[in-house]
């Protein structure tokens, strides 16, 4: 099956990108153990075996659908099927990593200017989280949550796009890319409102800061995925993850 051994390549690095948040989890809920439904040797099987299954067809149909839209990961897919390397632009990789580090830092800065808006937090944040959960967290972000918003919902939402609006025209009009990075944003926004409501209450400030912030920390992945492929993203990704959790001590 085309793109199935690339496909399998980022379930592996999905299913590491989830494992390696599970520390970093129970430190900022320590009362999540005890409220676990089984054991968790057990749980983490579980999720892993559920995850990879997921992640599996996800990433298949991403690579399939992102092949006419020119939306791939180029690098690993020349790693993978033995082909040469593409030629990777040291501005592309330095664009990447400042992009990214420069939207967490921005993140940081507007969620401190949003803390007196927020409301008291369910039940105290516990402090001093150790550094290598912090750093393993960041894992999860950079592979795993790329994989799933601009690897799957976006090349599918642009695909979907190019499809029907534009009629299958090649090449696709930029608006096809434009509209997908947006939509996966604000999707990339709404899928941390379970985590935001293990802090605070759903309020209408805390879901407006938990969806604008990551909306816009989406727009910048999603136009480094256009631009450079799903590798760059996952490091712009990655190098916010690392301002955020390391940097910003969250």
């Amino acid at each position: 099956m085309h793109h199935a051994r690339l496909a399998a390549f980022w379930t592996v690095a999905g299913v590491l990108g989830t494992l390696a948040v599970f520390p970093y989890a129970l430190a900022l809920n320590p009362t999540l153990i005890a409220q676990l439904p089984m054991p968790l040797p057990v749980l983490v099987a579980a999720q892993t075996a559920q995850t990879g299954i997921l992640l599996l067809l996800l990433c298949w149909i991403g690579l399939r659908l992102g092949q006419p839209l020119g939306l791939d990961a180029p690098i690993a897919r020349a790693m993978v099927y033995r082909h040469k390397l593409p030629a990777v632009s040291r501005r592309a990789l330095a664009g990447a990593m400042l992009a990214g580090t420069a939207a967490g830092l921005l993140l940081l800065v507007l969620d401190r200017l949003l803390q007196p808006l927020m409301p008291p937090t369910i039940q105290p944040l516990p402090a001093g989280i150790e550094l290598w959960k912090r750093l393993l967290a960041a894992f999860y972000g950079g592979i795993t949550e790329e994989i799933l918003l601009r690897l799957f919902v976006m090349t599918l939402i642009a695909w979907v796009i190019w499809r029907t609006a534009y009629k299958a025209q090649l090449p696709p009009h930029a608006i096809v890319f434009r509209a997908a990075i947006v939509a996966a944003a604000v999707l990339f926004g709404i899928g941390h409102l379970p985590a935001a409501a293990g802090i605070w209450p759903l309020t209408p400030v805390v879901i407006a800061r938990t969806v604008a912030l990551n909306t816009l920390g989406g727009i910048v992945f999603g136009y480094i995925y256009w631009q450079w492929g799903l590798e760059h993203c996952m490091l712009a990704h990655f190098c916010a993850d690392i301002a955020l959790h390391v940097v910003g001590g969250s």
